[in-house]
Formats: structure tokens, sequence, C-alpha cells
């Protein structure tokens, strides 16, 4: 009788992303034409063990625990480019925020990187101060090989509540601040969801 009236009275949580949810979502669910595909294509993931879409050290898979739902998009052109969102629920506040204490950590670990595969690339991870949500850091990194710069890749990653929410893009200069219009409008959705904020 106790354990039931705990459970009746304890908050809902989220355990899975309404379909739609995301903001990239609507049109990676259309279906494109003939045309639009030979352009673009989008793919849509809710693995919980998908690494985070800001990835300094390069996990294979997730190292971060206390996932309950996740949902993760990418767009790719033809042009080339690409960009991603994903949002992770968390068991807890604390779980979130930890993630962005290790990505920090990460990034002073692995802001300085070659790829194994080709010697002449070298990789170089750098943050940047963000104001979404709860808490938020801007952070990317920037390729070279042959002494040419390839495009810089931007991602922003901010979490409220219990919810991270991740953005990220490879077209134009290092500006993380270009993708806060995104993380605001989700951080102020995720708050719909039970029991996230």
């Amino acid at each position: 009788m106790a354990l039931s009236l705990a459970l009746a009275l304890s908050p809902a949580t989220v355990t899975e992303i309404p379909k739609n949810f995301l903001l990239m979502e609507r049109a990676a669910r259309t279906p494109l034409s003939s045309t639009d595909a030979a352009e673009m294509s989008y793919e849509i993931s809710d693995e919980l063990t998908r690494p985070l879409e800001v990835n300094p050290c390069g996990h294979r898979r997730a190292v971060d625990g206390g996932r309950l739902a996740a949902r993760t998009i990418t767009l790719g052109t033809s042009a080339p480019s690409s960009s991603s969102e994903q949002l992770i629920i968390y068991k807890s506040p604390r779980a979130a925020h930890a993630v962005l204490t290790r990505l920090r950590a990460e990034v002073k670990r692995c802001a300085r990187k070659g790829d194994p595969s080709s010697r002449k690339l070298s990789i170089q991870w750098r943050t940047s101060k963000a104001k979404v949500g709860d808490e938020a850091l801007g952070m990317g990194y920037q390729t070279r090989q042959g002494g040419y710069d390839d495009p810089t890749v931007t991602g922003l990653v901010a979490r409220k509540g219990r919810a991270l929410m991740i953005y990220t893009t490879d077209e134009g200069d290092y500006s993380p601040g270009g993708l806060t219009k995104k993380a605001r409008k989700m951080a102020g959705k995720v708050c719909r969801l039970p029991g996230v904020c």
C-alpha cells in the first residue's frame, strides 16, 4: 500500500522523447524528392549508446551514464556540409551536469591530437563560454592537413534540468553563438516534458 502510494505521488519521468519533438525532426521525417535526396540526407537515431555529437576524445560509444532517452538527428549535404541536433534525457540533473564536467576535462586532455589513419591530419579542439539553460559550453574543432585548414566544426552543449542538448555545424568559422537560438528554443521545450526541469 505504501509503495503504491509513493509511486502515485512521485513525479512522472521521461523514458522516451515524443515524435517530432526536436527542431530538425519534422524536416528529417518528411520524404525528400528525388532532386533533394541527391543533395541532402537525414539520419534519425534513438540509440542510447550513440556517442555525444561533440566528442573530443573520439569515443565510439557513449561513456556517460544515466541516460533514459536519446534522439540524434544528423543532416549531410553534397556541399559538403553537415549539422546535427542531439537531445539526451538523464535520470537526474546531476547526471546531466556530469556530462558537461567530463566534456570540459576531455577538451583539455584531447585538445590537440593526430589521426592514426592519417598522420598529416591534426585536430585542435577549443571551448568558449555560452549562456543557455542552466549551464552551457561552446566547443568545436578545426582540422589541418598538409598545411591547409579544413572546415571548422562548431558545437554548443547546453543543459536544462535533466536534459542535455547539443547542436553542431561545420558551416562558417567557429561561432557557438550562432547555435544559441536553437539551444534556447529547445531549453524552453524540454521543460514541457514531465520531470525534466
